[in-house]
């Protein structure tokens, strides 16, 4: 049976969150804790656009144990309120990333209004067009499909 490695033996060196939690870089913390940092992300949405990463390398949020997701997310429910607590937006948003930094990371993020997260041209083509229903259909009974044979 494989043991468990020791935290630092899973960050990657060539990964800029990992950098960043190991000090290499510097960054704007919150708060941390043993498992996880909550940081501000220098190029915000808003003031208040916060980053909450584990410490332990992990590239796809498909590969993130239980065990680490339900507190990263509890994590994140907190620092959501303490958002509207102290900037009082309109809405606290979440997104999860990983395509550029290939490390599990959640935005969580002030809004204000409607195109703060996503540009208004993104909106208006999504409002312009409407899937026909057969294609609709179609992907509804191949995700049904999927989660019955995967016994979820």
């Amino acid at each position: 049976m494989q043991q468990h490695k020791r935290e630092e033996d899973r960050r990657d060196t060539s990964c800029l969150i990992c950098r960043l939690i190991q000090g290499e870089l510097p960054m704007y913390l919150v708060c941390e804790d043993p498992s996880f940092v909550v940081m501000l992300d220098i190029h915000p949405v808003n003031p208040g656009h916060l980053l909450v990463a584990p410490k332990m390398h992990v590239d796809s949020f498909y590969d993130v144990e239980d065990a680490l997701y339900i507190p990263m997310m509890l994590l994140v429910k907190r620092m959501s309120r303490a958002i509207k607590a102290v900037f009082a937006p309109l809405q606290v948003v979440m997104a999860t990333s990983g395509v550029g930094n290939r490390h599990v990371h959640v935005h969580v993020m002030p809004v204000y209004g409607l195109y703060d997260v996503v540009p208004k041209e993104v909106i208006e083509r999504q409002e312009a067009y409407t899937p026909p229903n057969e294609e609709l259909v179609k992907v509804a009974r191949e995700f049904a499909a999927y989660l019955t044979a995967q016994g979820s």
